[in-house]
């Protein structure tokens, strides 16, 4: 019979006494073949069953002396030893719950959150086991680098103590090893993060994540809880106590209450705490978590990462808007779940992606530059969340550094093959330009992704061809359109989506007229909605855009009419009364609800044939009634500012529809400010648009075309007030202004401030020039200011001194006063 020192080891953790015998001795572990010989007899069935495993995690510690490092004293005079433990995981857990995946993921995470109380304490007598009676004696955790269940080898290999991280993989549906190695400052520094956290037993950390885990589900099922333990928490007294501070006074009393208890009293009343406070009250249990999360000793990460993403899920709507002193939900999110507390070697990847959901881009920069430093232990789901956020910052290098470490890291799931990859892909490349390299003009991201292996599939090659047209070479986006078809992959409905925008925007009609005729021929493009509505937008565009002077206007609206009627519902026309009561819409339509384009094309065409001051003033009184009832369909017309540029334009062409026009503007503002401050009052979700630097452009062109000179004055100073800066549209309208006056000083003041701004003279100025008598004053005074070169030339005044703007008063008289001896000098001739 062979002697093997671990089963004499187990024999006496059975039978209650200690590991080492009187003198102080460990037993030695069984070296070289013994130990291999007994690794593959009696792992047999764990073996088995890891090959079967998606993702097992094993750990080698490695270390110069045993237990010792030069980061930590309290390893020496330490022996070898070999352990075994093993947790159970409730593999019946719901797939939708948040907890799953981490439970079955991250078997030792619930180990590895155990805090080290006390590092600096020596180890306790031989005599302390005999309170082991009965069961497996648990050794402190602070003697303990790091817990790790399975079986963990200890030997005297290498240069410096590390640990060397294991993850079985399938590849090509074999189970293969991956390693990496964390270095001793790694080490040291997963140590002191979990040294921070309150002591808790692997144990009770299950506990706690089964029962939070099934509250998920209850919630997310609506059904009754069916945790024993969670169904039976109530908090004891000492916890009522806790709860009434809390309550009454979170960031005071509550906060010195807390913070005066021991660490192993705030384990136990986190524990339970926490659970009751996510069951009875989302509110309290934020509280609760701003300040148990705030001091230096914090609860378990992975337990405040399932609180965080059970309060998300279920009430972040009711959260975001959350607001105690100081303190907001985002603040608390931030200081409970940041990067600096982020375990190294096993972080539940559902908080990290959350949190990459939610957080600012610094605090993003900030958590991917950590995981590279640290070394953190994240998947490639979790960096194609950091490449998205990337993507939406427009930072293109870093989303391809994000996309080179997922390709490193040679998953199946998640190749460069792989859907979601490709998807990622597809919204990177909208962000390609064309720039010129030393092989001469070519996209900047698309050679970089076939580099790194992505092979484009339809989608990307949409893209691809949509980047093509942007370019400004047709011809570019015909041979990429070629080259599709040459390979296989046939033309879909955003192909054609992508053709009908460029043909459009060219004013290719008859380009579009064979794209059309191409479209009808096959019936699931054809019922494609957004097809059909950019179908619909390229009539409008060549018949209702500019209406030639020899076009009958009723027959441009009826025909715009006719296709409405063929696509949408009618209803919304009616109430708005944009059509005559005469009119019997023809058989055969449909009655799908309108999109905004479609009924914002609607309204356009009307406001173009009917040129009327009256009719636009009636029209636009019943939409404004519409939309602050908060009409479902006319309502999100008012999210952006294109129905009321069209009013404005409507109002521009007849001296009566100034005031109207100002109308427009203010309603704008206010309806928009009533929004902001309170948004249930209107039922529409996006909101109302405020005046856009187009909007306030064509209210400056109003007054001007009209020969109202002070009331543009009035209209830049409403824009510098609203802090709006002006476009090249909005200068070419005031060097218009002043070349129509003739007021040369003030036309040069405003070149050279437009200059300053970073646009240059353009065919469209150089045509508003020509209205000048004397364009040699133009030149002359351009060279005077040249010379004088004085910072204060280069703003926008008037030759005359700018009226104080606490008499703002004053100015809103005399524009009524001006409007009025307007509208009484028109009485006569209309």
């Amino acid at each position: 019979m062979s002697f093997c020192p671990q089963r004499l080891l187990r024999s006496r953790f059975s039978a209650g006494l200690p590991s080492w015998d009187p003198h102080h001795r460990w037993y030695q572990p069984r070296t070289g073949i013994q130990r291999t010989r007994a690794l593959y007899s009696s792992n047999d069935a764990s073996n088995t069953r890891a090959q079967l495993s998606p993702a097992i995690d094993t750990a080698i510690i490695r270390t110069t002396t045993p237990y010792t490092t030069p980061e930590d004293h309290c390893w020496k005079n330490v022996p070898r030893r070999e352990s075994s433990t093993t947790s159970t995981i409730d593999t019946t857990s719901d797939p939708v719950s948040p907890s799953r995946n981490d439970l079955i993921e991250s078997q030792w995470s619930t180990v590895l959150e155990d805090a080290s109380p006390c590092p600096d304490q020596e180890l306790g007598a031989p005599t302390q086991a005999r309170r082991f009676a009965g069961r497996r004696p648990r050794f402190p955790n602070f003697k303990r680098l790091l817990s790790i269940p399975g079986r963990s080898s200890i030997f005297t290999s290498g240069p410096a103590p590390a640990i060397i991280y294991k993850t079985k993989v399938m590849v090509r549906g074999q189970p293969r090893d991956r390693q990496r190695v964390l270095r001793p400052k790694t080490v040291a520094l997963e140590k002191r993060i979990r040294s921070q956290s309150f002591f808790h037993e692997g144990a009770n950390i299950r506990t706690w994540r089964l029962a939070q885990s099934d509250l998920y589900r209850s919630k997310f099922y609506e059904r009754e809880i069916r945790n024993e333990f969670l169904r039976d928490l109530k908090p004891n007294p000492t916890e009522l106590g806790l709860l009434e501070k809390l309550k009454t006074d979170s960031q005071g009393s509550f906060r010195e209450a807390w913070e005066a208890l021991s660490k192993r009293d705030k384990a136990l009343h986190w524990h339970n705490l926490s659970l009751w406070l996510l069951r009875e009250s989302p509110e309290l249990a934020l509280e609760f978590l701003s300040v148990t999360t705030h001091g230096k000793e914090r609860p378990v990460f992975v337990m405040v990462a399932d609180a965080f993403l059970f309060l998300d899920s279920f009430y972040y709507d009711r959260l975001k808007n959350w607001r105690k002193g100081p303190h907001t939900y985002q603040s608390v999110f931030n200081t409970a779940l940041g990067p600096r507390n982020w375990p190294i070697l096993f972080l539940p990847q559902k908080i990290v992606r959350l949190y990459v959901k939610r957080a600012d881009r610094d605090a993003i920069y900030y958590a991917y530059k950590l995981v590279g430093e640290r070394k953190i232990h994240t998947k490639a789901e979790t960096h194609l969340c950091f490449m998205w956020r990337f993507i939406e910052f427009k930072d293109v290098n870093q989303a391809l550094d994000v996309l080179d470490n997922v390709r490193r890291m040679k998953q199946v799931e998640f190749g460069m093959d792989s859907q979601s990859v490709m998807r990622h892909c597809c919204k990177l490349l909208t962000l390609d330009s064309v720039q010129e390299g030393p092989e001469g003009r070519n996209f900047y991201i698309l050679p970089k992704l076939l580099k790194m292996g992505v092979r484009p599939d339809r989608d990307m090659m949409n893209i691809v061809l949509s980047n093509a047209f942007k370019t400004g070479d047709e011809q570019l986006g015909l041979d990429m359109l070629e080259y599709m078809k040459n390979h296989g992959l046939e033309p879909d409905s955003y192909t054609h989506l992508i053709l009908l925008n460029d043909a459009v925007a060219r004013g290719n009609r008859d380009r579009v007229s064979s794209l059309i005729r191409e479209i009808e021929s096959n019936e699931e493009l054809l019922k494609n909605p957004w097809i059909a509505s950019k179908i619909f937008h390229a009539h409008f565009v060549f018949t209702a855009k500019h209406i030639n002077p020899d076009d009958d206007p009723d027959a441009v609206f009826y025909s715009m009419l006719e296709m409405y009627n063929k696509l949408h519902d009618i209803t919304p026309l009616k109430e708005l009364s944009l059509l005559p009561p005469e009119y019997t819409p023809p058989p055969g339509g449909d009655n799908t609800p309108p999109t905004t384009i479609a009924l914002f094309l609607m309204v356009a065409t009307y406001l173009r044939c009917r040129k009327r001051v009256s009719i636009a003033q009636r029209l636009y009184t019943n939409f404004r009634s519409l939309v602050l009832q908060g009409h479902p369909t006319i309502a999100p017309l008012a999210a952006s500012d294109h129905v009321y540029n069209e009013f404005l334009v409507a109002f521009r062409d007849n001296p009566r529809g100034l005031r109207p026009a100002m109308r427009v503007v203010e309603d704008m503002l206010q309806t928009s400010a009533q929004t902001d401050n309170n948004r249930a009052m209107h039922q529409t979700a996006s909101g109302h648009a405020l005046p856009s630097v187009r909007t306030w452009t064509i209210l400056m062109s109003c007054f001007i075309f009209n020969k109202q000179p002070l009331a543009a004055e009035r209209v830049k100073e409403m824009m510098a007030e609203h802090n709006v800066e002006f476009n090249k549209v909005t200068w070419n309208i005031i060097i218009s202004g002043y070349a129509c006056k003739q007021r040369v000083f003030d036309l040069a003041k405003t070149i050279k401030a437009m200059e300053d701004a970073g646009y240059v003279i353009d065919s469209y100025n150089m045509k508003a020039l020509r209205y000048l008598r004397d364009p040699e004053r133009l030149w002359v005074a351009l060279e005077e200011l040249d010379k004088l070169s004085q910072p204060s030339l280069t703003t926008l005044t008037d030759s005359k001194p700018a009226p104080p703007k606490n008499d703002k008063k004053t100015r809103d008289e005399l524009l009524d006063q001006g409007l009025r001896r307007l509208r009484e000098k028109l009485k006569p001739k209309l």
